[in-house]
């Protein structure tokens, strides 16, 4: 949160342009123009990560979840996850 704060004070001065800023940050100029239009707006809690504590919309279910797990240490234990994946979806649907 500083270092933003502290390089957006840099670049309101006109020290650093845009990109630049961009860049010390790590993001893109798009990333950082949104930062900036959140910071405006909402203060330090508009740089807040709003993914965090939601779901994922590729998450599935619990039962699911057990069947592939119960697959797994029936006859995969040790595969790399790809390679599990791969042999589950052509496999196992």
């Amino acid at each position: 949160m500083q270092r933003f704060r502290d390089v957006l004070s840099s670049w309101e001065r006109g020290r650093y342009s845009q990109l630049e800023a961009a860049e010390l940050l790590g993001c893109s100029e798009w990333t950082f123009r949104r930062w900036v239009d959140q910071f405006e707006d909402e203060g330090a809690a508009g740089l807040a990560d709003r993914r965090l504590g939601k779901p994922s919309p590729n998450a599935i279910g619990a039962g699911e979840r057990e069947r592939v797990l119960a697959l797994y240490r029936a006859r995969q234990q040790g595969w790399t996850a790809k390679h599990f994946h791969d042999h589950g979806v052509r496999h196992h649907a």
